[in-house]
C-alpha cells in the first residue's frame, strides 16, 4: 500500500495532527480536512505520515489554505488538495470537494474533483428528547458573516416573538456542537438566489444528527442531499421563513415527522461512513491515479500545470469583473 503524507508545515498543525479525534470536543477549523483524516485513516490501517515539508516523492494530502499558491517543487509528488470552499490549486492532480455540484460539473474535469462530505461535527450534543414537539428556540449556528441581513433585523426578531419564539443566533465556535435546547434551525447566507456551489451541506447534516428540523435557502449542497420534503423546508425570503416557522409550530405531526426523518438521514453521515468514503477514494481513485501520474512525463505535467494556471487566472478575472458589475 502506498504511503500517504499529510501536510502540516508548522508546529501548531503538527500538534493538531497528534490529537485523538474520536474524543475531540473542539471545532475542526480550516485544518479539519487533514488532521481527522490522518487520525482515522491511520486507525484504518493506511500507511500515514505527517510531513512538515513537501516530501521528495509520493502522495501528499494538503488543505488549500495551508498550501497557498506556491509548492512548485511537486514534480515527483502527486498533490491531493482538500479544497474546502476555496479555489482549486494549479499543482494538485486531484481535489477533494465538499459540494457534489463541483464534482459533477463537466467544466471542472481539469481539476479532477472528488466529493467527500466534511467530517461530522465533533462531540455533537443532540436536542433533548423531553422537548418533544415544542417549537420555541429558533437558532442559527455559524459565522455571523454568513448570516443574511434580514435574519439580523428587528423585524425578524419581532415576528418570532409574535409567534411565541426566541431568536438564538450562535456565533461562538465553541458552542456550535450544542443543540440540546434548540427546536429549529434557520440558515440563510442571503435571499438573493445565490447558489453557493463551493459551500458544504454541513449545517443541514448537523441538524439531522442533532434531531433538529431545518429551514434553509435552496443552496446547491442542501438540494443535492435532499431526498424528501421532510429533509428541510425551503425558503427564499424573510416572509417565507416566518411562514415556515409558523407552519412547524402549528403542526406537531409535521414537526415530529421531520425529527424522525432527521435521525434516519443522520445514519448516512456518521464518522464510520466518512471513513468508508475516504478509504474508497484512496483505494479506487487516488492510488490508481498515482500509478498513472508516475508514468506521466515532466513536459506533460508542465502542460497540465500551465492549463490549470490559466483556468485559475480566468476564474479570478471573472470574479473581479462580476464584483465590479454589482
Amino acid at each position: 500500500m502506498n504511503k500517504i503524507y499529510f501536510y502540516a508545515p508548522d508546529e501548531e498543525k503538527v500538534e493538531l495532527m497528534k490529537k485523538d479525534y474520536s474524543k475531540w470536543s473542539g471545532d475542526f477549523g480550516n485544518f479539519g480536512w487533514i488532521a481527522p483524516t490522518y487520525f482515522y485513516l491511520k486507525a484504518a490501517g493506511f500507511t500515514c505520515e505527517i510531513a512538515t515539508r513537501v516530501p521528495e516523492e509520493g502522495i501528499l494530502l494538503a488543505d488549500r489554505d495551508t498550501l497557498g499558491d506556491g509548492q512548485k517543487d511537486l514534480n515527483k509528488v502527486m498533490l491531493i488538495c482538500a479544497k474546502g470552499d476555496r479555489e482549486f490549486h494549479p499543482y494538485a492532480h486531484l481535489h477533494i470537494v465538499q459540494n457534489p455540484v463541483e464534482f459533477n460539473r463537466k467544466k471542472n474535469s481539469i481539476w479532477r474533483p472528488y466529493y467527500i462530505p466534511f467530517w461530522p461535527q465533533p462531540e455533537l450534543v443532540p436536542r433533548a428528547k423531553e422537548r418533544n414537539y415544542l417549537v420555541e428556540n429558533v437558532a442559527y449556528i455559524g459565522a455571523e458573516s454568513q448570516l443574511a441581513k434580514e435574519l439580523k433585523s428587528e423585524r425578524w426578531i419581532k415576528y418570532l416573538e409574535d409567534l411565541g419564539c426566541k431568536w438564538l443566533p450562535i456565533f461562538d465556535k465553541k458552542k456550535w456542537n450544542n443543540y440540546r435546547n434548540i427546536d429549529l434551525v434557520v440558515a440563510a447566507r442571503s435571499f438573493d438566489k445565490i447558489t453557493y456551489t463551493n459551500k458544504p451541506a454541513s449545517k443541514l447534516i448537523n441538524c439531522w444528527r442533532a434531531g433538529v428540523p431545518a429551514i434553509l435557502t435552496p443552496e446547491t449542497a442542501f438540494l443535492a442531499e435532499r431526498k424528501t420534503e421532510l429533509d428541510f423546508l425551503i425558503v427564499e425570503s424573510l416572509e417565507e421563513a416566518i411562514a415556515a416557522v409558523k407552519k412547524l409550530k402549528s403542526d406537531p405531526e409535521l414537526y415530529g415527522a421531520m425529527v424522525e426523518n432527521c435521525l434516519k438521514r443522520a445514519e448516512e453521515f456518521t464518522t464510520e461512513k466518512t471513513v468508508e468514503q475516504w478509504v474508497t477514494f484512496f483505494n479506487q481513485v487516488a492510488f490508481p491515479a498515482y500509478e498513472e501520474w508516475r508514468k506521466t512525463s515532466e513536459p506533460q505535467k508542465e502542460i497540465l500545470f500551465f492549463l490549470r494556471s490559466i483556468r485559475l487566472k480566468l476564474h479570478r478575472m471573472t470574479v473581479i469583473i462580476k464584483g465590479k458589475l454589482k
